[in-house]
């Protein structure tokens, strides 16, 4: 079973690369993603299951912290239970990917697993702006990756792209850094990019090391594990969902709420994504790197949103959105 671990922070586009290798790998191979959303209510699962894919959503909270037992439990009940051909593993955008690493990477899955892959999808936006504040998180990101993905490049200039390659090739000179538009990738260059890369399967626990032991007291696969705890791991964040059952929304009121996220009115949002239905349609509406987009989906009876920043007023928060709802004449 291959391993797939596909991470980034929060908006780099991880569930819209996720969605490609479905649709390119899909019809010859028995794939499984694994879901693990920051926040009450989960929004990448649902998006995941429309392209056709076999999703498992873990529970709120962060598989290298507070659910790395639920981690391990269900990573055994797809392997004994569903066997899969390829496990996609997407954490939260504020995981810390060196703890996922001493899970799958331990000897309890050492004869099942094949082959393990750690991707990073970084965000062109947003890439050294997030470098500059937390500089020890994107580190320890990068430092993991095999391949970089850098999204988003046809959102910034050429050279800001070229300074941000420049600056994850500093951090990782071993990584293959891949620019790309909307995830899409060249697929014959990322197997290559693959196939140049260490593989990183089967990895032993050093002689002496008790297979479990918290990463932080050892180092597994010869790097040294960089554990930081749970209100380090969420860097500050908050996260605020709703759920409406069988309501209908505004569009234009909606796309000012979104617009209204974009400015310190409600809080500092990072991050904003919402499924809502709108009339005979649904909607997915994201503010992501400071740039808000819409697209339709195929229809629920559901909408939802999920919020991740600072000092959220979620109050006001809630009432803007009721305000959205579309009133029946």
């Amino acid at each position: 079973m291959i391993v797939d671990i596909v991470f980034g922070f929060l908006g780099s586009g991880k569930t819209t690369f996720i969605t490609r290798v479905i649709k390119e790998w899909g019809d010859r191979e028995k794939i499984v993603v694994l879901v693990n959303e920051f926040g009450e209510v989960g929004i990448d699962g649902a998006l995941l299951r429309e392209q056709g894919g076999n999703v498992v959503e873990m529970p709120s909270g962060c598989i290298c912290c507070t659910i790395q037992s639920d981690f391990r439990a269900q990573l055994l009940d797809i392997m004994q239970n569903i066997k899969p051909q390829r496990v996609i593993i997407e954490p939260t955008g504020v995981a810390t990917v060196t703890q996922i690493r001493s899970i799958v990477e331990a000897q309890l899955f050492e004869k099942a697993i094949s082959e393990i892959r750690y991707v990073l999808i970084a965000d062109a936006i947003g890439f050294m702006g997030l470098y500059r504040a937390n500089p020890h998180f994107v580190e320890s990101q990068v430092k993991n990756a095999r391949i970089v993905l850098l999204n988003k490049c046809d959102r910034v200039e050429k050279s800001k792209a070229m300074l941000t390659r420049n600056a994850i090739s500093a951090i990782n000179p071993e990584a293959t850094v891949i620019a790309t538009e909307f995830g899409e990738v060249d697929w014959g260059e990322y197997q290559l990019a693959l196939s140049a890369s260490p593989v990183f399967g089967n990895v032993q626990i050093p002689a002496g090391l008790p297979a479990g032991i918290p990463a932080e007291e050892g180092a597994i696969g010869g790097l040294k594990p960089v554990h930081l705890h749970d209100a380090e791991d969420a860097l500050g964040y908050e996260s605020f969902g709703l759920v409406y059952d069988d309501l209908s929304f505004e569009e234009k009121l909606l796309t000012n709420f979104f617009g209204t996220l974009n400015t310190t009115e409600m809080g500092e949002v990072v991050r904003a994504k919402g499924i809502f239905r709108v009339g005979d349609k649904s909607l997915l509406i994201e503010l992501a790197s400071g740039e808000l987009s819409s697209q339709p989906i195929r229809q629920g009876s559901q909408s939802k949103i999920s919020i991740i920043g600072r000092g959220l007023k979620r109050k006001d928060i809630g009432a803007a959105i009721e305000r959205c709802v579309l009133q029946e004449s």
